[in-house]
């Protein structure tokens, strides 16, 4: 049982785990797409990473995506894709921009684009206008590349006399580009690499927490499982009482409160029903007792008549109204004892006869084939007069309570003796005890313990009953283990 519920939990919490992953794919995907957005807000902050995101080749030239557009719009810029001679490739309508590249120096900016062959110009409203002298000998690489950002440009312009001159600029750093993976930076790739691992670290952390929480959620569902599988087992066989069990305890009748519930009152029903058959079938061999006893003498005489019958010297007339009249005799016999079997039956509950103590307890031990048991008989005389019914469950709810409050099953001694004015029931276990507050409140009526307090909390009125009809007493006695209860029947 245990490794099927094992099973199952980690089934179906390896679909819970693959949900959660897809949708955390799912996220991370929606997380890097919209992550350039998030990162380049504004135009003035992209770079030729964005580039090359944002641009993608065609057959028929170049596209920009709808981020880009929408920031272009926004700013009012133009924007060109042009080779190191200035030629535009994007939009193709312009061939060479060099002179518009000049007219907009002040507000220009260019990106390295794809390859150190193209550059993506931008080009912003125009403020005011420069114009230089060497326009003709102006070196459109170096302009181009004077124009880069983030240190990309490996020259600097400078303008002297309206003349435009650059120099070489000391904080140049190479471009990388990340066409492949294997042109990825050093820190890249290790920020790649790390994680790739982090994330197969997570994936096997939680597929370990899936068996482990699997595992230990199983095994407290199904531990109790297991206590009740042996109680409804020893009911089957006819063992009326719960077995010893660590995993039965209030955290188990709180998961498992319907299931506790119903065998509980199965238990009790069957123990009920025990006690009933057991006083129904003393009443039945008291009946048949009686009615072998009462038979024999009318049947004695209608042998002896039908032997004379057989004589031819009689008169048979005679002999036969005597046999027709024993025969009536017995028939109205039957139907008094029946009635008489009737009537206390339906009144085993309210009258007193005499009964075998011991006797009765053993056939007790017996039904509910409780295996710690130890009887003291110390009875002067075997029989006392008192309700047999009342005290078969008086005694019943006494060991069914030991047995019901404690998760090891009890050693229960009864010892049993003769006193002037009744019978003295002397009932000890070696459980956990009572408290103070049970101790005080269980002579109350319906007084219980249990947790479902509607369902039960007859068992105390039982036992009260039982002693109240016989004008008895209830004690409970000091003792260093379990529970000590002196009871005296009159």
């Amino acid at each position: 049982m245990n490794k099927r519920f094992t099973w199952k939990f980690t089934k179906y919490i390896f679909i819970f785990l693959t949900i959660t992953l897809i949708l955390a794919s799912i996220g991370i995907g929606l997380f890097f797409t919209n992550i350039v957005k998030l990162a380049y807000d504004d135009l003035n902050t992209t770079d030729d990473f964005y580039m090359d995101i944002a641009i993608s080749k065609e057959d028929n030239g170049y596209k920009l995506n709808d981020d880009l557009k929408q920031k272009l719009k926004e700013n009012n810029v133009q924007l060109y894709i042009i080779d190191n001679q200035g030629n535009a490739l994007y939009p193709k309508k312009h061939k060479n921009i060099k002179n518009k590249l000049i007219d907009n120096i002040h507000n220009t900016t260019t990106i390295p684009f794809k390859n150190n062959h193209l550059s993506v110009a931008l080009i912003y409203p125009q403020k005011y206008k420069q114009s230089f002298n060497n326009k003709e000998n102006i070196d459109i690489k170096k302009l181009i590349n004077s124009l880069y950002i983030n240190n990309y440009n490996e020259y600097q312009h400078i303008e002297k006399n309206n003349h435009m001159m650059f120099i070489e600029n000391p904080a140049h750093q190479k471009v990388v580009y990340t066409t492949e993976f294997s042109e990825f930076t050093e820190i890249e790739n290790n920020t790649f690499k790390f994680l790739a691992i982090s994330y197969l670290l997570l994936l096997l952390l939680n597929i370990i927490l899936v068996i482990m929480f699997a595992i230990i959620i199983s095994r407290r569902i199904s531990k109790p499982l297991f206590f009740y599988n042996d109680w409804i087992e020893n009911l089957s066989k006819g063992k009326l009482f719960k077995p010893s069990s660590k995993h039965y305890n209030k955290r188990t009748k709180k998961l498992f409160k319907e299931l506790n519930g119903s065998v509980e009152k199965l238990n009790l029903q069957l123990t009920e029903d025990k006690i009933y058959q057991n006083q129904i079938n003393y009443y039945r061999e008291k009946w048949l007792s009686q009615i072998s006893h009462d038979l024999k003498s009318p049947l004695t005489s209608i042998y002896g008549y039908a032997r004379l019958l057989s004589s031819e010297t009689i008169d048979t007339k005679k002999y036969a109204i005597l046999i027709s009249d024993k025969a009536s005799y017995m028939t109205e016999l039957i139907d008094s004892l029946n009635q008489n079997f009737k009537h206390e039956t339906d009144q085993m509950n309210v009258h007193k006869e005499a009964f075998n103590v011991s006797e009765t307890l053993d056939q007790l031990t017996k039904s509910i084939q409780y295996n710690k048991f130890e009887i003291n008989n110390h009875l002067s005389s075997k029989e006392f007069y008192g309700n047999k019914l009342y005290f078969e469950r008086m005694m019943m709810n006494l060991i069914d309570n030991s047995i019901d409050h404690n998760k090891q099953n009890p050693n229960i001694q009864i010892t049993i003796q003769n006193q002037e004015d009744g019978l003295i029931v002397d009932y000890k276990d070696d459980g956990k005890g009572i408290n103070k507050t049970t101790e005080k409140n269980m002579l109350h009526s319906n007084f219980t313990t249990k947790d479902n307090k509607k369902e039960h909390g007859i068992g105390c009125t039982i036992i009260m009953d039982c002693i109240s009809f016989h004008n008895g007493t209830f004690k409970i006695l000091p003792t260093k283990k379990g529970v000590h209860f002196r009871i005296l029947l009159k």
